[in-house]
């Protein structure tokens, strides 16, 4: 196993390896360029912001003049606005080079279990900073954006174009970036106010139980739930959709309650990005796998 994504690409052009797996965006131009063949598809997984919605005052958060106020994260208005003010197409055609689809949900849709009504919006600030106005922020705040860099594809770039959207609409915003170890237990320690985070799984139902149902450590739901986010009525609903067997009823009602639990901006949706593989002219074509698995048997051999 190479771990070095440089040295992967390395080695796939010189044709010491007939595949590699995980290429950054930043070098599919050149291997295109010396003949090699670049697949890709959207990972089943998401990458997304998360707000603490639990504690009354949160660290990192603070007026205009640098004094402590009431957690503005637990209404829904203000969530929905820095939702509004992100402008997650320019994270995917820019930061991640057209190798990434913006994302209104945990898993990309067309997946078991998403919902197609689903849709990212271009950013609208002044709605935006209208509905922050309504929810007693008329000049906005100060906030800290935490989040790891090189664990995720744009992971700390992402986060520099959300805190310019969000200037836009009076929210200024300071990045703070960290290895993810040093990250995720800050993070844990409740040092941040809101963060960027991702999940991904087997299925559609392990994030939605693991990112945005209610903390229940007796059920297993809530695992990755940091910001302590907590609807019952979405809890009832996912309990309801996950006790159905397989089939359109149980798509049906997963994709309910997503669209359910999303309506209230729990977090914002950032991209799904896209796993990208590169082969050599000794395999035919590659079947890229959205859980990122890499196999043999996704690969066919050329007829050379």
């Amino acid at each position: 196993m190479i771990e070095s994504p440089a040295a992967r690409v390395a080695a796939l052009s010189t044709g010491d390896l007939d595949i590699a797996d995980y290429i950054p965006a930043r070098d599919v131009a050149g291997l295109k360029g010396r003949g090699l063949t670049i697949d890709s598809t959207s990972a089943a997984r998401s990458n997304f912001l998360q707000f603490d919605v639990g504690r009354e005052q949160l660290p990192g958060v603070t007026d205009n003049a640098g004094n402590p106020i009431k957690n503005p994260f637990k209404d829904k208005r203000v969530r929905e606005a820095l939702r509004m003010a992100t402008d997650r197409p320019f994270i995917t055609d820019k930061i991640l080079l057209g190798f990434g689809t913006a994302a209104s949900q945990l898993f990309p849709a067309g997946l078991s279990g998403t919902s197609e009504k689903l849709a990212v919006e271009r950013p609208n600030y002044e709605a935006a900073k209208a509905l922050l106005s309504e929810a007693g922020f008329p000049d906005g705040f100060h906030v800290v954006l935490a989040g790891p860099t090189g664990r995720y594809p744009g992971d700390s770039e992402s986060l520099q174009a959300v805190a310019q959207n969000w200037a836009r609409i009076g929210v200024a915003t300071q990045p703070v970036v960290a290895p993810f170890s040093v990250f995720a237990t800050q993070r844990s320690n409740g040092a941040y106010p809101v963060w960027y985070g991702g999940c991904s799984g087997e299925a559609v139902t392990f994030c939605l139980k693991a990112v945005l149902a209610s903390p229940d450590p007796d059920l297993g739901t809530g695992s990755i739930n940091y910001g302590q986010y907590q609807n019952p009525a979405f809890d009832a609903m996912l309990a309801k959709a996950t006790a159905l067997e397989d089939g359109p009823a149980r798509e049906a009602a997963l994709a309910e309650a997503t669209e359910f639990v999303m309506a209230d901006d729990p977090i914002i949706p950032l991209y799904h990005f896209h796993l990208i593989v590169g082969h050599g002219q000794r395999v035919s074509s590659y079947a890229v796998h959205p859980r990122g698995w890499t196999t043999a048997m996704q690969a066919l051999p050329s007829a050379e």
